[in-house]
Parts: C-alpha cells; sequence; structure tokens
C-alpha cells in the first residue's frame, strides 16, 4: 500500500482499517517479519501552493508528559519514541507531527552504561521552494534562540509572550534551534527536498513499509534489494546485510532503537550494520534511539550514505563508523552522536578512498572526525589509511574530545588526509572527563592505548588541515605528537585556522603542544 501525492490540489488522504491490511499483506509478501503492527496507520497530506508534504506520525504512540521528560537511565523512565507535547511546529501555517527522542547531556563515561538520558524534539517535512516555520514552547520562558547553522544568516521573528519563533527557509536541509544557548531541548528539523519517483509498494526487489508503527526486530537484505521506509512509517528494529551487493535503504521514515535494551558491553543491535558488502546505497532515512553504534560498515566498497540523521544517546553511540573500506562517499548527513560522531578505521585490511561532505555534526561525547585509534586490528602486513577527507563540515556543538582527529594506535601508515573548510559554532572539549583529550586538532601516534592490537606503531604522512574556523566556546589548545624518531607524524599543512576571532599563523599561538622528536615538516600558515 502506498500514496502518490501527485494531486495539484489541496489533498488529505487518510489511511482507512482497510488499507491496514493491505500493508500486512504487503508486507508478508516482502519476506518482512512482522511482530507486531500497533493501530493506524498515519495521515500524509500534500499542499501544492507551498509544495509541502507533511507525515502524521503513528497514532499510536505515547503523548511525553512531564514524567518521561526527566533525566534518568533508560531502566528508570519510559525510554521509547514518544509524541512530543510541548513543543509545536507549524509548517505554512499547517501543524507537523513532533518526535521525542532521547539524548545525552553527560560529558563523563559510566561503567555501567547507564548514563542518564534525557530528551529532545525532531521533526521532518518535505518542501519546495520556501517554508515558513513557527515554533511554539509554551511552557519554556526563553530569551535567546538561535537557528544552525548559522551560516545561514536566519533572523527569526521571536515573540518572548507569546513564546513563539518565526522563520522562513528557502533549502532543503537540517535546521536546530537552540534556547538561551543551552543544549536542553533543541529541536531539530529536518527538511527534506518532496521525493519523486518513490516506490508506492513492495515487489520482487522491493520492501516496503508504510506508515505507522511496526515492530520488525531485524531485516536482512541480499542481493539487489531495496528497503523503503515510507515517511510516517516508525519501524522498531535493525537492518543489516552481510556478502550482498547492489542494496539500498531508502525513505522518510524512522529507525528506531528504543525497545533494545543498551548494550552493556554485551550485544549490540546496530540499526544500520553492513559487512563485506558491495554498492550499499543508505539515503534519507532518521535513525534514533540505537542501543550502541549506529551506522556501521566493514570490509565493504563502492558505498553512498546521502541525507540520513542520526541522533544516538547510548555508550559507544558512534554515528557512521567505516572498517576498512573503500570508495565511500558520505554526504548530507546529519549525526548526533554521544561518541564519536565520523570514524575511520582498519578492523581487518586497509582503508582508502573516502569522504565526508557537506555534515552537520553535534557531539556530546568523544570526538566529531577521528581516524584510528585502531589502524590494524586485524594484524595484517601492509594495512593503511589513506586517501581520506572531510570537507565543508559545520560542528554545532563539540562537548567532550577533539574536534579533528588523526590517531595511530598500530603499525599502519595514515597519509594522505584532508580537513578543509570546517566551521565549529561551539567548540567545549575538555567537559567532563574530556579533560585527557582537551584538544581542537589532536594528531597523535600513542606510547600506550586501550585500542593498541599491534606491538609496532606506524606512521602518519600528510595531512592538511585547511580553513578552520571556531566561532564560540573555548580557545582549546591542540597536538601534534608522534612516537618516536622512527615513527613520526610528518607533513602537515595547516593553514587558515581562526579561533575565536583571532587568525593563527604560529604552533604557539595556536597553543599547539608537539614534540620535535618525533615529528617532522609542520607548516604553518
Amino acid at each position: 500500500m502506498g500514496l502518490h501525492m501527485g494531486s495539484r490540489k489541496k489533498t488529505v488522504i487518510i489511511i482507512e482499517w482497510f488499507a491496514i491490511l493491505a500493508l500486512i499483506i504487503t508486507a508478508v509478501a516482502a519476506g518482512i517479519h512482522l511482530k507486531g503492527r500497533t493501530e493506524e496507520a498515519g495521515n500524509m497530506i500534500s499542499y501544492e501552493g507551498s509544495r509541502l508534504v507533511l507525515y502524521e506520525g503513528p497514532k499510536s504512540l505515547k503523548d511525553a508528559t512531564a514524567e518521561d521528560l526527566v533525566s534518568a537511565g533508560e531502566k528508570e523512565r519510559n525510554f521509547a519514541l514518544l509524541h512530543c507535547t510541548d513543543t509545536k511546529v507549524k509548517v505554512d501555517g499547517y501543524d507537523c507531527y513532533v518526535y521525542d527522542t532521547n539524548v545525552n547531556h553527560s560529558r563523563a563515561w559510566y561503567p555501567n552504561y547507564m548514563p542518564p538520558q534525557s530528551r529532545t524534539p525532531v521533526t521532518y517535512f518535505d518542501f519546495e521552494g520556501t517554508a515558513k516555520i513557527e515554533v511554539s514552547v509554551p511552557d519554556r520562558a526563553f530569551n535567546s534562540v538561535k537557528i544552525s547553522p548559522v551560516s545561514y544568516g536566519i533572523k527569526p521573528e521571536v515573540d518572548k509572550a507569546a513564546k513563539t519563533v518565526t522563520f522562513t527557509i528557502t533549502r532543503p536541509d537540517n535546521y536546530t534551534l537552540t534556547f538561551n544557548d543551552s543544549p536542553e531541548r533543541a529541536l531539530h528539523i529536518f527538511a527534506n527536498a518532496i521525493e519523486s519517483e518513490a516506490p508506492v509498494k513492495s515487489s520482487d526487489t522491493i520492501k516496503y513499509i508504510g506508515p505507522g508503527e511496526w515492530n520488525i526486530e531485524n531485516i536482512v537484505l541480499e542481493d539487489n534489494q531495496t528497503l523503503y521506509l515510507a515517511g510516517g512509517a516508525v519501524v522498531h528494529g535493525i537492518v543489516n546485510a552481510s556478502f550482498a551487493k547492489n542494496i539500498k535503504v531508502e525513505g522518510r521514515g524512522i529507525l528506531d532503537g528504543s525497545g533494545f535494551e543498551g548494550w552493556m558491553g554485551k550485544t549490540a543491535y546496530i540499526p544500520l550494520k553492513f559487512d563485506n558488502c558491495d554498492g550499499v546505497t543508505l539515503k534519507d532515512i532518521i535513525v534514533l534511539n540505537p542501543n550502541a553504534w549506529v551506522c556501521s560498515a566493514k570490509s565493504s566498497t563502492n558505498g553512498v550514505i546521502d541525507g540520513i540523521r542520526i541522533i544516538s544517546s547510548r555508550p559507544n553511540g558512534d554515528g557512521i563508523t567505516l572498517q576498512s573500506c573503500a570508495n565511500y562517499k558520505v554526504s548530507n548527513c546529519f549525526v548526533r552522536s554521544w561518541d564519536d560522531s565520523l570514524v575511520v578505521k582498519n578492523y581487518e585490511g586497509s582503508s582508502s578512498c573516502i569522504s565526508f561532505q557537506n555534515m552537520q555534526l553535534w557531539t556530546d561525547f568523544a570526538q566529531s572526525m577521528e581516524i584510528g585509534y585502531e589502524t590494524n586490528k586485524g594484524q595484517q602486513a601492509g594495512v593503511s589509511v589513506s586517501d581520506i577527507s572531510f570537507k565543508d563540515i559545520t560542528v554545532l556543538n563539540n562537548f567532550h574530545k577533539p574536534v579533528i582527529s588523526v590517531h595511530n594506535a598500530d603499525d599502519a601508515v595514515i597519509k594522505d588526509v584532508a580537513f578543509q573548510n570546517i566551521t565549529v559554532e561551539n567548540a567545549q572539549m575538555g567537559s567532563g572527563d574530556g579533560e585527557e583529550m582537551p584538544y581542537l586538532i589532536d594528531l597523535n601516534i600513542p606510547k600506550t592505548s586501550n585500542w593498541t592490537s599491534t606491538k609496532e606503531r606506524g606512521q602518519i604522512d600528510g595531512v592538511t588541515i585547511e580553513n578552520v574556523k571556531v566561532l564560540s566556546g573555548k580557545f582549546s589548545p591542540s597536538r601534534i605528537q608522534g612516537f618516536d624518531g622512527t615513527h613520526k607524524i610528518k607533513n602537515i599543512t595547516i593553514s587558515n585556522l581562526e579561533i575565536l576571532g583571532e587568525k593563527i599563523t604560529s604552533l604557539d599561538q595556536g597553543k599547539f603542544e608537539t614534540d620535535p622528536d618525533t615529528t617532522e615538516n609542520i607548516t604553518m600558515k
């Protein structure tokens, strides 16, 4: 059962009860095992005037109460994805469904894997042209509001008495509203372009999941299959594939892991996991409440990750992690993580030709962009990490450890790495227990490490860091330190670095901690 919104006039389509049976039959025919289907599917609305598509959330989701918003461990309160009730969003005058998902404002590691969890509102819609957004927070007083990315220069109309914020957007992207310069209850708005030629039903190669709330523990994809999550769908479960080729996961729906207990160092239910695959495309879906890592690929090639949105809050909640992969393009994504946001490592063989571009990151814990530490976990001969780039990255917040890091705790060679056009809106490195690595930039071959697999060390050779700007927060130090005179960090170029309005032209001015015995040819300009 699918809905094609091609009408030229205002159209409201409500999926009736007879359509639910069709949805179930379609899913079963596609080979999807349904453990449960709750209540009716949602409404989808298309307004021709502004080319706007809104997606009604499942009616079965519980309304969030004050008790649900209390910061507490996941076993101490309701951890499920909820319908948000204290933040209202209208788009072009029409109500937009808002979810309440879990986030984590603690900046320290919890050995029991049970840090306190908070909540934040999330909404999404599709549009073309312009969209006027009105946000109402009737229960909250605020003195200021920031709309990120700040580079867009959006100046909202603010009515403090009515507790509303109104602004207009002209391009599909991810927008975040922060009130009173606090991360508490920040609103994430995921504004998509309108889809064209989206699937409307299942077929031999397409697994289609329509609007509504679905309990599907595990969806396994095989060669040449596409999983499509329609707008308004919330799927409680995970998606994975091994030794598969030419597979896709796409759509406007939500993949939610709140039903899985936190992994506790034992069992990780990774929402998007693809090992030994070739030709994986992930596009546009939203992933919330994973029980550990979020989007992972190992020993895979020729991947595309485009426009997915991730919010994690539990330990080891790394955003996008690529291990021993080659030829991956990651772009246009939003990652808010409670562990490293973007990661490249070697678990088996080498990593090469991986690019991250036009990304928005909010790193609640750990690091925003990291290579390493594990660069030869498989203990193979002659491995390397090469041709890796991070370009046009906006870091909304970095609260804990470095923004930019290249770490080599094994014997691989790391070479040809570029960080270009990086904007940090709020730098708070060193918060919580992040004081051990409170750096803006950290290039390091450590003497000892919890993540070392080989006795020997390798090198870091050829890193370009260009056009990095820190807009607010701390003037944090940076570090460039190798292992010894043989295992060095060398051929490093840093140019156009600006911290809190100050152009940095020397290592001393930038508070760089360097070791002349283990580094070579560091250029600052």
